[in-house]
C-alpha cells in the first residue's frame, strides 16, 4: 500500500546511462547559484529521517531548477511502485488519483525496459507535443497537474530501483537545457548519498526492532543500557524479574511489571563500575574482552544478573553499551538434561504464561493462582487454555508431567 504524503505517481524511468558530466566552470562558480544552493545542501546532508529528507530535496531542486512540480519516490520493492511518494504542490485525494494514473502512465514501462539508466527527459518517452496534448494521459493527468515536460533521475541497486525524483515544468516554461542537465548530474550524487543514509538508518532500525521482537519471548531477562546507563530496551521477562528483585516474590505478583519497572540499584551500580573501569583506560587502546563482566546476585529471591560491555572494537565513533542478563537459578538455567528440556518447553510461552505454568506445576488451583497474581479466575482460565494450546497438552495433569 503506497503511503501518500503530498504525493505523485512514479513518473520516471531509467534514462541515458550517465557518467557525471563535468559542468561548465561558470556554472559552478556562479555566486548567485552557490548562495541559493548552500543552505539546501547543508540541510540535505543533515537529514536523518524521511520528512527532513523530502523537505531538503524539494528545497534544493526548486532552488536549482525552478520547476512547476517536484516529486520524490522512495521505498521501492523490486520493480514495483514506490511505497512513499512525495510531491509539491500537493494533490487532492492522491491515492485515488494515482491509482487511476498508474493504469495509463507511460513511464513505468520505459523504466522496466531500460534498467540501470540514471537520467531521462520526458521527451525521450512521450510522443511529440502535438500528439501528447491530445492523449488520454495528458488530458486526465498531466494538464491538471500543470506540466507538459520534465526530467527524472533514478537510483539503482543491481537492476532494481531504490529511489528516484522527477522535475516537471509547465507549458509556459522552457524545457530543461544542457546546463540544467549538467547541474542535475552534479546534484545527483548528493541526493543519492542522503537517500542511502536514510535507507540504511531505516534498515538498521528494522533490524533492531526484529531483534527486540525476538527477545520479547525469551525466558531470560534482557536489558540494554546506553553509555549514560539509561534503559534503551527491556523485554517482558526482565520487567518481571526486576519487579521480583525489587519487591520480592509475593508482592511482585500483584504488580504490573511494565508500570513498576526499575533496574535494581545493585545492577545499576555494577554497570557504573564497568563504565568507571573503561574511563580509567587509555581510550585509544580500548579493547574489551568477552570475559569482562560483572555478576550480581540477590540470594533472597533466587535471582542473578550478568552485566557485560558491548563495544565495537573496529570503531570508536559509538559509545559502549551495557547488556544485562537476568535469570532465576531455577528453573530457567539449563543445568542438565531435565532443566534444558524444561527451558525448551517454556520458551514457547509468554512471561506471564510461564509463571502460571510453573504455579500449576506446583499444584496450585486456578483460584489460588488468581489470588496470588491479583487476577480473575476467568483470566487465569483463558491464559491456561492458551498454554495448553501452545504446548499441545489437554489437561493440567499432562502440563504438570511435562514440566517435571
Amino acid at each position: 500500500m503506497t503511503r501518500w504524503v503530498q504525493q505523485s505517481a512514479t513518473d520516471a524511468g531509467p534514462g541515458r546511462r550517465g557518467g557525471a558530466a563535468a559542468a561548465p566552470d561558470a556554472l559552478l562558480a556562479a555566486p548567485e547559484l552557490t548562495r541559493r544552493l548552500h543552505a539546501p545542501l547543508v540541510a540535505l546532508q543533515a537529514a536523518m529521517e524521511v520528512g527532513p529528507l523530502w523537505r531538503s530535496v524539494r528545497r534544493l531542486l526548486r532552488a536549482a531548477f525552478a520547476p512547476h512540480r517536484v516529486t520524490l519516490f522512495l521505498g521501492h520493492l523490486g520493480m514495483g511502485e514506490a511505497r512513499m511518494v512525495f510531491t509539491d504542490p500537493p494533490i487532492d485525494h492522491p491515492e485515488q488519483w494515482y491509482a487511476a494514473r498508474g493504469r495509463v502512465n507511460p513511464f513505468s514501462p520505459y523504466i522496466e525496459a531500460n534498467r540501470g539508466l540514471r537520467f531521462y527527459r520526458f521527451c525521450d518517452v512521450l510522443p511529440p507535443r502535438e500528439r501528447f496534448v491530445r492523449s488520454e494521459f495528458y488530458r486526465r493527468f498531466a494538464r491538471p497537474e500543470g506540466w507538459d515536460k520534465g526530467v527524472s533521475a533514478l537510483y539503482w541497486m543491481r537492476r532494481e530501483v531504490t529511489a528516484m525524483f522527477s522535475l516537471y515544468r509547465a507549458p509556459a516554461q522552457a524545457d530543461f537545457t544542457e546546463a540544467d542537465l549538467a547541474l542535475l548530474r552534479i546534484l545527483y550524487p548528493f541526493i543519492g548519498a542522503a537517500v542511502q543514509r536514510v535507507q540504511r538508518l531505516h534498515t538498521e532500525r528494522l533490524a533492531r526492532r526484529s531483534l527486540e521482537e525476538f527477545n520479547r519471548n525469551l525466558p531470560v531477562g534482557l536489558v540494554l543500557l546506553d553509555w549514560e546507563l539509561r534503559v534503551e530496551f527491556a523485554n517482558p521477562e526482565a520487567q518481571r524479574l526486576c519487579a521480583r528483585w525489587n519487591y520480592g516474590p509475593a508482592a511482585s505478583r500483584g504488580l504490573n511489571p511494565r508500570d513498576t519497572f526499575a533496574l535494581p540499584p545493585a545492577i545499576s551500580e555494577a554497570a557504573r563500575r564497568l563504565r568507571t573501569a573503561i574511563l580509567a583506560r587509555d581510550p585509544r587502546k580500548l579493547r574489551l574482552q568477552p570475559g569482562e563482566v560483572a555478576l550480581v546476585e540477590e540470594a533472597g529471591v533466587g535471582l542473578r544478573s550478568r552485566v557485560s560491555v558491548l563495544n565495537n572494537a573496529s570503531s570508536s565513533l559509538a559509545r559502549p553499551k551495557f547488556l544485562v542478563i537476568l535469570d532465576a537459578r531455577e528453573p530457567w538455567a539449563p543445568g542438565g538434561e531435565e532443566p534444558a528440556e524444561r527451558w525448551r518447553i517454556l520458551r514457547a510461552l509468554t512471561p506471564r504464561e510461564r509463571e502460571i505454568a510453573l504455579l500449576v506445576r506446583e499444584g496450585q488451583s486456578n483460584a489460588e493462582i488468581a489470588h496470588g497474581l491479583s487476577k480473575s479466575v476467568l483470566t487465569i482460565k483463558t491464559q491456561l487454555n492458551s498454554i495448553f494450546r501452545k504446548l499441545g497438552v489437554k489437561s493440567r495433569a499432562r502440563l504438570m508431567a511435562r514440566l517435571r
